[in-house]
């Protein structure tokens, strides 16, 4: 179990990592549907590529926490911060699932 230090320390990392990408997620989706200038020069399927990889980033910790708040016995909230981390939380999102599927299991 994580003491609460820690958890408060995880979430001011969580917080603005989950910031950054929805301001980055804004500005590519302005690119691609016409209302900016961000990546002007990109070709539009490196942009449409970008702005999926995005919207990926943002669904898996949002998954994570939502299946935390409907388990009785949740595991620690460590795992909200490993699938919030951007590229590594594909890994993050798999060792909760199976830490998850483990505790369910009685293991």
């Amino acid at each position: 179990m994580v003491s609460a230090d820690v958890e408060r320390a995880l979430w001011a990392y969580t917080i603005p990592e989950l910031v950054a990408l929805a301001v980055l997620l804004a500005l590519v989706a302005g690119s691609v549907f016409g209302a900016g200038t961000f990546l002007a020069s990109t070709p539009f399927t490196v942009r449409v590529a970008l702005l999926a990889f995005l919207v990926v980033e943002l669904l898996i910790p949002i998954a994570v926490y939502l299946d935390m708040r409907r388990l009785d016995d949740p595991p620690d909230r460590v795992w909200i911060h490993a699938a919030a981390m951007p590229v590594v939380n594909l890994f993050g999102a798999i060792a909760y699932l199976d830490r998850r599927n483990r505790r369910l299991r009685g293991e």
